[in-house]
């Protein structure tokens, strides 16, 4: 199962959308699915992808406004991969869904630069909140791993290690100023907390 987007290039794997500028997208139905799951139109999204095809550049980024989500933590990373299909080329791009306060960035870039990117991300959502969830629907292992490694690379890690925590084992790592980044092992889902949010057992280890 993947994502996929044709673009003027007509496959019949879903719903054909017209852009505003007379391209015809169709968008197949997993990825439709995934669209309302995180409250983004796929028309606008349409046009965004189209937009960042004809640009051509290793990223692109759009904003659009999106239902607010209801979670333990109310900003939200969504993370995901999708084949883009046009008459010459066929590409696999990195979608990065963040959204906060109804309103979302979409990233779209080659996978390759998501190391690099990840740093910058991590380090300006950091400072401005207290938590962040950062959810896939698929394990992308090397998104977890670029994700961890660019925390280690922001903050003076003082433990990083396999913790338990109620019964499940995470992946940890925690900086001296109480940042903490937290994976349960095999999921689809990455914890960012901070201060008072850091579960008591990992606060423990550090003191």
């Amino acid at each position: 199962m993947r994502f996929e987007v044709t673009i003027d290039y007509l496959q019949g794997i879903g719903r054909k959308i017209l852009t505003s500028e007379g391209h015809v997208i169709e968008l197949n139905p997993l990825l439709e699915t995934e669209l309302s799951l995180i409250g983004v139109s796929p028309k606008l999204f349409a046009e965004g992808i189209t937009d960042a095809v004809i640009q051509n550049d290793g990223t692109y980024s759009f904003f659009l406004p999106v239902k607010k989500l209801s979670d333990d933590c109310e900003n939200i990373l969504r993370i995901f991969e999708i084949w883009i299909t046009t008459i010459n080329l066929a590409r696999k791009m990195l979608v990065i869904v963040i959204n906060v306060e109804g309103n979302a960035q979409i990233t779209l870039l080659k996978p390759e630069l998501y190391n690099n990117f990840s740093k910058d991300l991590i380090e300006i959502l950091a400072k401005k909140y207290i938590c962040l969830k950062i959810t896939m629907p698929f394990m992308y292992r090397s998104v977890i791993f670029d994700t961890f490694n660019s925390f280690k690379r922001l903050f003076d890690i003082i433990f990083e290690g396999i913790i338990n925590l109620s019964g499940n084992n995470y992946m940890a790592t925690i900086s001296n100023d109480k940042k903490a980044l937290l994976w349960k092992i095999d999921s689809t889902n990455i914890q960012y907390v901070s201060n008072n949010l850091i579960p008591s057992e990992l606060l423990r280890l550090i003191r």
